[in-house]
């Protein structure tokens, strides 16, 4: 089926659908004027006769908007079924046919907006359905003139068969523009992207390639890599340079980013106001579950301007889960730490590797050695605790603040070489938190590029300051000096930074 775009101009909206139910020619007339016509009246062609009850026909639904060369917005609604369900319908109406009745309704401010009515059909030659793999997709657009929430809805009712209809909805908001903000699209996550030809869905077709939606936003065994596609508009308002990077990563139920994903960051031209961004993201090592997929734009710098999430959902069988610890609060003690003894030994073992500025070479063989899932719990919460202690603080409480700070790390500082938090400024900014001031200095005539962080004050010392700079000139920041007691130390440190000089040393001796 090929769908037409609509246009909605606050006029009457007409359309008329041809099917057969029963083997009785039939047209339905769902005939509206936006805000006076009920949502009653364009489910009629749904009345209680010829319905599907017993079994599912609900469609996977999704949604984006984009913006237009015309200052229109454009509202994409995307939908899938199963041929297995149309299989299960040829069961249960004994025919060699199998059809479902969708009816579209889209409101916005309590009013229909929208609507369409349409079936689709499959025949029992349609090569086995009931093992087919595949599903029928398929997409609507349509024009919208003004930001607002459009309220999706659609019904479907299997034909012929006795029952009351299945419906799935979405909300697609279109957000009021802000005059200094980039603004971003929604992302659609997508089973194929590829270069559009004359054989492509109009409507799956964006930029000059063709982009097919997944609706249900499932991706795992059978689909083991993540095609997406979103667009950025009015990059000058953030961007000053020619270049930029597009920012993608997968995070967890915590938070935390999932590594092995693919690069979070990639380097782009700026070709104009509009970028068009397309990539991939690998999940055939993900246990099933449900994740954030965070996407936006960032400066050269990797300093984010815009961005937003959505949820997708990953179902790898073959993949163990995380391993359960099933304590009870009893096992806890402290409730403060709860979290904490719901992870497994896995999860548990993650956490340990990022105190790794928090322990010392005895502690970590203790841990190593540990096995049991709540003695580890239980070591963790003794270094958290001990650690809070020296700063007045409630365990609890600085292991939230500190797992928080290496996750910022993360988005600040991550390069090609290392994590972010891993990074000489990440285990700064792990320990000690943001910076007072930061003094950057760029690449010049004479020096190579160096950063200046100013504390107001670190365990009781006062104006601390840390030294970083970029050696390479692939931003690979390192430590050369700080005032900080017990920090490298390095007095002569402007000597480091002049071009052609090299300092002693290769690595940070502070880093763990």
């Amino acid at each position: 089926m090929q769908f037409s775009t609509w246009r909605d101009n606050h006029k009457i909206i007409l359309s008329i659908i041809t099917f057969k139910i029963k083997g009785t020619k039939m047209t339905g007339h769902a005939f509206f004027q936006k805000g006076k016509i009920g949502i009653t009246l364009l489910l009629l062609l749904f009345s209680a006769q010829n319905t599907f009850a017993q079994s599912s026909v609900r469609a996977n639904l999704d949604g984006a908007y984009f913006q237009g060369a015309d200052s229109n917005y454009y509202l994409e609604v995307y939908y899938s079924i199963a041929d297995a369900v149309f299989a299960e319908i040829q069961t249960k109406n004994n025919k060699a046919e199998a059809g479902i009745v969708f009816n579209l309704v889209i409101t916005r401010d309590d009013s229909v907006w929208a609507t369409k009515v349409w079936k689709v059909e499959k025949t029992i030659a349609d090569s086995t359905l009931a093992q087919s793999q595949n599903s029928v997709v398929d997409a609507l657009r349509y024009v919208a003139n003004r930001p607002g929430k459009y309220n999706v809805k659609l019904y479907t009712r299997a034909m012929d068969i006795s029952g009351y209809p299945d419906s799935a909805q979405v909300e697609i908001e279109i957000p009021d523009p802000v005059a200094t903000e980039i603004e971003l699209s929604d992302i659609v996550f997508s089973s194929k992207i590829g270069r559009a030809t004359k054989k492509s869905n109009p409507v799956f077709t964006k930029s000059g390639y063709e982009v097919v939606p997944n609706p249900a936003s499932l991706f795992g065994e059978s689909s083991p890599i993540i095609y997406f596609y979103f667009e950025a508009y009015d990059l000058s308002r953030k961007l000053l340079g020619d270049k930029y990077k597009v920012y993608c990563r997968i995070e967890n139920s915590n938070g935390y980013e999932i590594e092995g994903t693919g690069k979070a960051f990639r380097t782009k031209k700026k070709m104009g106001e509009t970028a068009v961004e397309m990539g991939t993201k690998i999940i055939s090592k993900l246990p099933s579950g449900t994740y954030s997929f965070i996407y936006g734009i960032a400066d050269i710098d990797e300093k984010i301007l815009a961005k937003r999430k959505k949820a997708i959902y990953i179902y790898n069988p073959s993949i163990p889960l995380a391993e359960k610890t099933g304590l009870t609060m009893a096992d806890v003690g402290d409730r403060s730490f709860v979290d904490l003894y719901r992870q497994g030994n896995t999860e548990l073992d993650v956490e340990f590797d990022k105190m790794i500025y928090l322990v010392d070479k005895p502690e970590k063989q203790i841990y190593k050695n540990l096995t049991a899932t709540k003695a580890k719990a239980d070591y963790l919460k003794e270094i958290w605790i001990k650690t809070a202690a020296k700063q007045s603080m409630v365990g609890s409480v600085y292991r939230f603040i500190y797992l928080k700070r290496i996750t910022e790390a993360n988005f600040k500082f991550k390069s090609v070489f290392k994590d972010g938090w891993k990074s000489d400024r990440g285990r700064v900014y792990t320990l000690f938190g943001p910076p007072y001031e930061v003094e950057r200095f760029p690449n010049s005539t004479q020096t190579i590029p160096y950063e200046i962080w100013t504390y107001s004050s670190i365990h009781g010392q006062g104006g601390v300051t840390f030294i970083f700079s970029d050696k390479t000139g692939f931003k690979k920041y390192e430590q050369i000096h700080s005032t900080l007691i017990g920090e490298l130390q390095e007095p002569d440190w402007q000597r480091l930074i002049i071009k052609g000089v090299s300092s002693d040393y290769t690595t940070n001796p502070f880093q763990n």
